[in-house]
């Protein structure tokens, strides 16, 4: 990808076109879950925030899988692919394991 990310930002590609899919195997668009939170992979890092003259080091890395706050992010389209772009304050967890999945809100 051709996509040079600037101070805190990153690109963050959703997985799987943004479905998810429920413990009953029923699968569900991103539109249909609760909140904002999505799930896709870093492509892209910036090399952090300015402070005072010097950029910090990102605590993310290209590759890194996380949930974002999409609320705060914007889908860009860059060659026929989509990522979402965002600060990484916007960045609420990286993902370490296999079994992660957003489930609603108990009522």
């Amino acid at each position: 990808m051709h996509l040079k990310m600037r101070n805190g930002n990153v690109a963050i590609n959703v997985q799987e076109g943004g479905m998810g899919q429920t413990s009953g195997g029923i699968f569900l668009p991103q539109t249909s879950r609760p909140g904002n939170l999505r799930i896709g992979k870093i492509v892209e890092v910036g090399p952090g925030e300015l402070v005072q003259g010097t950029f910090t080091k990102p605590e993310l890395e290209k590759g890194d899988e996380v949930v974002f706050d999409a609320s705060h992010a914007e889908p860009l389209s860059v060659n026929g692919d989509t990522v979402w772009i965002c600060n990484m304050v916007d960045v609420i967890a990286s993902i370490k394991t296999q079994h992660l999945s957003i489930v609603p809100p108990i009522s």
